[in-house]
């Protein structure tokens, strides 16, 4: 199941129970960068993608998207901001917009576009999906075993044959513990609507690639290994970096 398809179950089950009680509601978007709201548009250039050619695998989201959940995380040590996004182009797509903080958590110091690339059986462990000589303890241990597990490996190779070096602690040629936490996205303005994903392990990847006209590019991956009360799965996302004339935000406050 897609990020997009996911959040959409979310919503809909948060809808089914709220119910009105005649106060007044708060809104608790307030606090987001770039003074973006639920229901903004976020217009994203092409250039980045076009400039990145055909050897990327992040595919352009659209003139337009609509800002649908956002959660607010910390990651190696950095605040940072994930913003669901819906595109217009294309109703299927799932697309996330990572925003890092600076150093203070005051403003916007790195802007990253995802595309969630794969939702192929190979990466997507449920726990229908494990042989019946298994468990899904063994299946995790797949890709976060201590020493063994793939997460925590200094390369990571694709099925597209695309190979990405771990970015954290790049330095090391060892196994490295992928990073944990609890992700809540907020699904409404109101905070009415709250999902929770815990993310038993995440790790940063990159490559870099001559694009259009030899220009180097970097292009990242992001697999995460997410236990919800769905169940286990393990979501890779593939993403650009942009600069800030990159994005256009016509309804920012």
């Amino acid at each position: 199941m897609s990020m997009k398809q996911y959040l959409r179950l979310k919503v809909q089950a948060a809808k089914d129970r709220w119910s009105g009680d005649g106060k007044e509601k708060v809104r608790v978007d307030g606090e987001l960068p770039l003074n973006l709201r639920i229901g903004s548009r976020v217009q994203f250039a092409e250039a980045p993608f076009l400039l990145a050619g055909d050897a990327t695998h992040v595919p352009y989201p659209g003139t337009e998207t609509l800002l649908a959940a956002f959660s607010e995380v910390e990651l190696a040590g950095m605040k940072t901001f994930r913003l669901y996004l819906d595109s217009r182009d294309d109703t299927d797509e799932s697309v996330m917009l990572m925003l890092l903080m600076d150093d203070g958590g005051d403003y916007v110091d790195e802007r990253y576009v995802f595309h969630e690339q794969y939702e192929i059986p190979l990466y997507h462990v449920s726990l229908a999906d494990v042989p019946e000589h298994e468990d899904e303890t063994s299946a995790v241990d797949f890709w976060l075993a201590k020493n063994e597990g793939i997460l925590g490996m200094p390369l990571f190779h694709t099925p597209e044959e695309s190979t990405y070096e771990r970015l954290w602690e790049a330095d090391q040629d060892i196994w490295l513990k992928p990073a944990a936490l609890t992700e809540t996205i907020t699904l409404d303005p109101y905070g009415e609507g709250r999902t929770d994903v815990e993310h038993l392990g995440t790790m940063l990847f990159a490559r870099v690639f001559d694009g259009l006209g030899g220009v180097e590019t970097q292009e990242y991956l992001l697999p995460t290994v997410e236990r919800d009360t769905d169940g286990f799965r393990v979501r890779i996302w593939v993403g650009l970096p942009l600069a800030a004339n990159d994005l256009e935000l016509p309804d920012a406050i």
